[in-house]
């Protein structure tokens, strides 16, 4: 595992074949000569690219002081392990050393953020969107955890995300309703699964996968 003063000083060439790579854009992430590496992690041999994440706020986030006179500072590097689209089958990490702005104003310590990964996540934004698109086709989500070497779970989250289904009131049901019950697939949580539709137009509004009020 490399440390930062390994990978603290850009290289241009690698710099922009990286980002090529990853499909990446935001100017305040760079890569070193050592930027990319293959370590054993979780018992299995990955692709992880080292880079380093720093910029200067213009404010803080936390008390909205302009920053002027050096009233953030940067602090510190943290390293964060992203997960990436594998390639080839290999698992493929990004270790990004975000660095850390450090308030006068409120003695808040603040992280560097970007674009590429959304707010206190682990997998990448391209990850993300690869997963989703594939949660329209018919494929399980077992398959799709497989194909893309995460858990379950992290797909229920993004299907979660991007189709999220509307919220109903009451008032906004339809006079007449469909209801039934079908058997669901082994990881329903109940072994009947309940659907209901509009009766006049055959729109499916919601499934819900267990057929039960509450357990």
């Amino acid at each position: 595992m490399l440390h930062y003063k390994d990978i603290k000083n850009k290289d241009n060439n690698l710099d922009l074949a990286v980002k090529n790579l990853l499909n990446m854009k935001d100017p305040h992430i760079f890569f070193s000569a050592q930027a990319v590496q293959k370590e054993n992690l979780h018992h299995r041999m990955s692709n992880v690219f080292y880079g380093v994440l720093t910029y200067t706020p213009k404010a803080c986030e936390c008390c909205g002081v302009i920053n002027e006179g050096n009233t953030l500072i940067k602090h510190s590097l943290k390293p964060s392990d992203i997960q990436l689209l594998p390639y080839q089958e290999v698992p493929s990490i990004l270790r990004l050393f975000k660095q850390l702005f450090y308030c006068k104003a409120c003695h808040h310590t603040l992280s560097a953020k970007t674009y590429y990964i959304a707010k206190d996540r682990y997998i990448s934004q391209a990850l993300k969107f690869a997963i989703a698109v594939d949660l329209k086709k018919k494929i399980s989500m077992k398959d799709i955890a497989l194909r893309y070497l995460v858990s379950v779970k992290t797909v229920e989250r993004v299907l979660d995300t991007f189709y999220k289904g509307p919220q109903f009131r009451p008032n906004d049901l339809p006079k007449h309703l469909l209801i039934d019950e079908f058997k669901g697939t082994k990881d329903c949580e109940g072994a009947m699964c309940f659907i209901f539709s509009d009766a006049q137009t055959g729109k499916i509004i919601d499934i819900l996968e267990d057929r039960r009020n509450f357990k």
